[in-house]
């Protein structure tokens, strides 16, 4: 068969064996020809052959606008057998140019073809642009074109080998960098294992184990004993994460690698797997398990020694951290605590600056201040206030009979009594002793008067439990109104506390007005 002076040999074709590819998978091989009958000549007579255990797959594009677009698509081409005259006579060049410049793929192989060499003048197109070979179709036989395209894979190989050993330095440089912006041991454990996967160029599927004492524990020979526990896992076993190695469903064969790393304190290399040793600072051993296609060599092995040293300290300035942060939440919730405690202090302080401590009703302070307010509100809107004064009955002698804790419960029972006589708007204040005032918003003498009696009714109605003894107590009541002439409380306070001693003196127990 013959395209264009393309030569093919089917005879070499037929007699050379097929290999099988491995799990690598294929190298990418574009071809950029607008001969149909040229593509279909290369994938025949290149379709068997397996270089390094990697069999090829091939792309077609039929202009050089098309063959950008693919490489645009799937980076990882190896080779690209390119012809240089199609939509125009120069579209090859200038798509390798664009390969070049514009993609910035340094890599993929460029075979330059041609059935016009005089087109393109070999010297001139080897010169000016950047390929790395350059055949006549009239020269290049089947065995030829095998054995450029086996130079040019090899040829890629190379470079991204090299090119790999760069990013992985740099790739050690920019995951540390990372890394050390995670604070959570969890989130840089995983972070550890999706970064060692991808520069062994594998799977994320990988465990990151801790060793470490167990509390209380010793093996027969005295020696602590240790337990190996799981920080993290991605992959297949992102669910692996758990209180031991031994409980958390992975192959046992997985945790004998991971034991051996402990055990020789060195990291294991196999073609199915890479266990990373890490020895952190502060005394606790780590070991990374990673899946892998295969057995790493020394450059990478090197390169990953020093990840190995950065995440050592990664590891210890991530435990430092969430020590210090485990510090400041303590500190944050002793300090919250003491906060609380002393609001409730200031509360308490409050409490006594205008809260009698014994009754719970208003201390004579904030009585004022309250009864000033409300002069003011009163005076104001033209509205009536009254005040009522009222005295407990032969106190004295009820102490002096049962005693100070006696009349410290009459003195709460009756501040308890007064408040379920007394609207929410009234204000009740001890003045002093036993001696108690209260204040009664919208409300004129006659209605204050009422509610005096009903509170003198309260009081009597039935006996009050002093220290354990059922006691009688009686109140004796003053009322009096604001008058609107006045802009101050103490003058209707003195005749609330004049009627009240009317009240004592006229027999107690009762109500008297001024």
């Amino acid at each position: 068969m013959k395209s264009d002076g393309f030569l093919f040999d089917e005879a070499a074709v037929e007699a050379r064996p097929a290999a099988v590819a491995d799990a690598a998978g294929p190298w990418v091989v574009l071809i950029v020809d607008d001969d149909p009958e040229v593509h279909a000549v290369t994938r025949l007579t290149l379709g068997k052959l397996v270089f390094k255990g990697r069999g090829l797959v091939f792309r077609s594009a039929f202009s050089g606008a098309e063959g950008r677009a693919l490489l645009e698509a799937e980076p990882d081409i190896a080779v690209v057998l390119l012809d240089v005259v199609m939509e125009t006579d120069d579209a090859g060049l200038r798509l390798a140019r664009e390969i070049r410049e514009d993609l910035r793929n340094r890599a993929v192989r460029i075979i330059l073809r041609t059935g016009q060499p005089g087109q393109a003048p070999e010297e001139d197109v080897i010169v000016g642009y950047d390929i790395n070979d350059y055949k006549s179709k009239t020269e290049l036989t089947a065995q030829k074109l095998f054995t450029t395209v086996v130079a040019a894979l090899r040829g890629y190989e190379d470079i991204r080998a090299l090119e790999s050993n760069r990013l992985g330095l740099q790739q050690i440089i920019d995951c540390t960098d990372s890394l050390f912006r995670l604070h959570s041991l969890r989130q840089f454990s995983r972070g550890v294992l999706l970064q060692l996967a991808a520069f062994v160029h594998a799977g994320p599927n990988g465990i990151l184990c801790v060793q470490r004492a167990v509390s209380g524990g010793t093996d027969p020979g005295g020696a602590d004993q240790r337990e190996i526990c799981v920080l993290a896992g991605v992959g297949r076993y992102a669910e692996a994460v758990t209180r031991t190695l031994r409980d958390s469903g992975v192959d046992p064969t997985i945790g004998t690698v991971i034991d051996a790393a402990f055990e020789r304190k060195i990291s294991q290399y196999s073609a199915d797997y890479t266990v990373l040793y890490i020895p952190v600072p502060e005394g606790s051993e780590l070991a990374a398990y990673i899946h892998s296609h295969r057995r790493l060599g020394e450059d990478d092995r090197r390169l990953l020694e020093v990840f190995v040293s950065k995440m050592a300290i990664g590891f210890a300035n991530v435990r430092l951290y969430e020590d210090l942060q485990a510090a400041n939440e303590r500190l944050e919730q002793r300090v919250a605590a003491r906060t609380r405690e002393l609001e409730e202090a200031n509360r308490r302080l409050e409490e006594l600056a205008y809260t009698d401590p014994l009754t719970g009703s208003l201390n004579r302070r904030s009585f004022m201040e309250g009864a000033s307010r409300e002069v003011e509100r009163a005076r104001r809107y033209q509205r009536p206030l009254s005040v009522v004064m009222f005295d407990l009955d032969h106190f004295k002698s009820l102490n002096d009979t049962y005693g100070h804790l006696a009349g410290d419960d009459v003195l709460r029972t009756v501040v308890a009594r007064s408040r379920q006589v007394l609207r929410d708007s009234d204000i009740l204040g001890r003045y002093g002793g036993e001696e108690f005032a209260i204040l009664l918003p919208e409300t004129p003498r006659e209605l204050a008067r009422q509610v005096a009696e009903r509170l003198r009714q309260a009081m009597a109605a039935q006996p009050m439990i002093a220290d354990g003894t059922a006691v009688a107590v009686t109140v004796s009541l003053g009322v009096s109104e604001l008058d609107p002439s006045e802009d101050a409380i103490g003058n209707t306070l003195r005749r609330a506390d004049d009627a009240m001693y009317d009240a004592k003196e006229s027999g107690r127990n009762r109500v008297c007005l001024r």
